[in-house]
């Protein structure tokens, strides 16, 4: 049994991308193993037959009944889903193996250099995390907001290493009774998937326990870019404080965190970065995006046998397409009490049935989902229009009922409180 293992989670399109990080990994490491968990489901027999025997089906090995994985695959989407099973991965390591080192790496990062100061770590520490900024300035100049870390969370859990001790399996148990429930990208109740619950962790564990670590070289991402420089010494990518020239905070990239990309634009050689439109063109960052884009180039044929494979649990059992409000309905409903033992059936009295029977089922080919007011074709002359109706019921109304009014639409907005379209019944009792 090797010391170490490193492992991800994704859905079956994304087991390219795990085989091209794996690929970076077994460049530096080949004394630790690398094992992918897909969150997903596989039609094709043969396709099953073909994968590595480090290609592991989640739903057949980790410790979580078919009742709950139909919950959590339904009520989750993909990036809920799959980060919600992480302490669940972690807990199979635990409990089905020898390794004394367990990481966790997001599919889409690259190892670009020898990952043995983590482990090094690891060796002092139960857990260590990586934060999204690591340096402190007046002015911030990031082109991400920083109040957007306020509801992300402080850490960034594409990364995450634990030591096999009791330390590390308390906390894993923790996070993991958390994730059943509520791994959720929900401003209103201030969660944000698995990442927003660590935010405890530094009142919970002593320094010796915790380690969050500074090192820049870790978890280079779109989100850090603006405070790390990439250089080239001595043929080895380094990295430094943006604006700083000391010489003493210089460090190796080991690994980038590519989160955001457009990977299949990627492996035509160009750059796209969907999650920060603003995002500005470093130089130096293009000495790892073009390493990657190239990685993704070169292994091309297993990028390409997975990449357009569809995730499925966004669909009922007849094909029909699963969307954020279904999936919140549905929340809303269990936390009601409903019974609901298969949310993906199809048949006479299922939840897909309600949905059918109120006109709710998706028909357009517009993914509603990604809808926002900076996408949204037309958003001015409809501001207008809906500014218009408010102020004429504040006309009609008065101040104090309006303000009450808006003051309700927030938790009135939010897809959980439509079951009463459902039901009468949750007429008086959706909000």
């Amino acid at each position: 049994m090797k010391d170490n293992v490193v492992f991800t989670i994704c859905a079956k399109n994304y087991i390219g991308l795990a085989q091209i990080l794996e690929k970076s990994l077994m460049a530096h490491h080949v004394d630790t193993d690398f094992l992918i968990f897909v969150a997903d489901e596989f039609l094709d027999e043969e396709l099953i037959k073909s994968l590595p025997e480090n290609v592991i089906i989640a739903k057949n090995a980790i410790n979580l009944d078919a009742v709950t994985w139909a919950d959590m695959s339904f009520k989750y989407n993909l990036t809920e889903f799959c980060t919600s099973i992480k302490p669940a991965v972690f807990l199979y390591l635990l409990n089905h193996s020898q390794y004394k080192n367990i990481v966790y790496l997001d599919p889409d990062i690259y190892i670009f250099s020898s990952l043995s100061p983590l482990f090094t770590m690891l060796d002092n520490h139960s857990i260590v995390l990586t934060p999204h900024m690591t340096k402190i300035s007046e002015k911030y100049n990031g082109q991400l907001p920083d109040t957007d870390f306020l509801g992300n969370g402080i850490f960034n859990l594409g990364f995450c290493g634990i030591r096999n001790d009791s330390v590390a399996k308390k906390m894993i148990l923790w996070w993991h009774s958390k994730l059943i429930t509520n791994c959720f990208i929900d401003p209103y109740f201030n969660t944000f998937t698995d990442q927003k619950w660590m935010d405890y962790l530094p009142g919970f564990f002593t320094s010796e326990e915790l380690l969050i670590t500074k090192h820049l070289g870790c978890n280079i991402a779109p989100w850090n870019f603006f405070e790390r420089n990439v250089t080239i010494q001595d043929e080895k990518l380094m990295v430094s404080p943006r604006d700083s020239s000391d010489d003493s905070e210089l460090y190796p990239v080991l690994f980038v965190h590519f989160s955001g990309y457009n990977y299949k634009e990627l492996k035509e050689g160009n750059v796209i970065q969907n999650n920060i439109a603003s995002l500005e063109d470093y130089d130096d960052i293009k000495l790892l995006t073009q390493t990657y884009a190239e990685a993704i180039k070169s292994n091309r044929a297993i990028f390409d046998q997975f990449i357009h494979l569809d995730y499925t649990y966004n669909s009922f059992k007849d094909g029909s397409t699963i969307s954020i409000f279904h999936r919140r309905l549905y929340r809303s409903l269990v936390h009601k009490g409903e019974d609901i033992s298969d949310p993906f059936y199809t048949g006479e009295g299922s939840f897909y049935h309600q949905l059918k029977q109120q006109g709710m089922l998706i028909k357009s080919s517009v993914n509603i989902d990604k809808v926002n007011k900076g996408n949204l074709k037309g958003i001015d002359s409809k501001l207008v229009w809906f500014n218009r109706i408010m102020k004429l019921c504040y006309k009609l109304i008065g101040l104090e009922r309006y303000l009450l009014l808006i003051r309700l639409l927030r938790p009135y907005s939010r897809y959980e409180s439509q079951i009463h379209l459902l039901n009468r019944r949750y007429e008086k009792d959706n909000i």
